[in-house]
């Protein structure tokens, strides 16, 4: 099922937010990350669009838009490569008529995944926080 976060959902976003980006981004420090925690629960979710996909009762992942920008999509490390990605990105593109996004260069597995569901590469940048180089990439109905 996937619905709404509500302020409750933000505690165990945040722990799959920094859980996944600690295993997705290994090439940047782990400090990076945890520095980042509290912002993410008190600035970034709050302030977004965020879809919550449960399963068993439990939030598994969840995808925060600002308005057509996705700015986040992320699943349990334990529960990823069982399509709820996919499937928690079906219902994003379903609400929009395009969306753009930002994904570090290196996570060729994430380039990959978006590159499957039609995403293109618009531009390779660095991302000025981290100093890693980022694509930004679209997709349009």
């Amino acid at each position: 099922m996937i619905r709404p976060a509500v302020p409750e959902d933000i505690p165990q976003l945040v722990d799959i937010w920094l859980r996944a980006s600690l295993l997705a981004h290994d090439f940047i420090p782990a400090a990076f990350w945890h520095e980042r925690a509290d912002d993410m629960a008190r600035i970034y979710l709050p302030g977004a669009e965020t879809y919550v996909l449960e399963a068993a009762g439990r939030a598994v992942g969840f995808a925060a838009l600002n308005g057509d920008h996705l700015e986040a999509l992320f699943i349990d490390p334990e529960l990823q490569s069982f399509g709820h990605g996919t499937h928690l990105m079906a219902y994003a593109m379903g609400q929009r008529e395009r969306i753009t996004l930002c994904v570090y260069s290196r996570n060729v597995r994430a380039v990959s995944f978006y590159r499957r569901l039609g995403f293109r590469v618009v531009e390779e940048r660095p991302e000025p926080l981290s100093g890693e180089d980022e694509t930004l990439m679209a997709w349009a109905r």
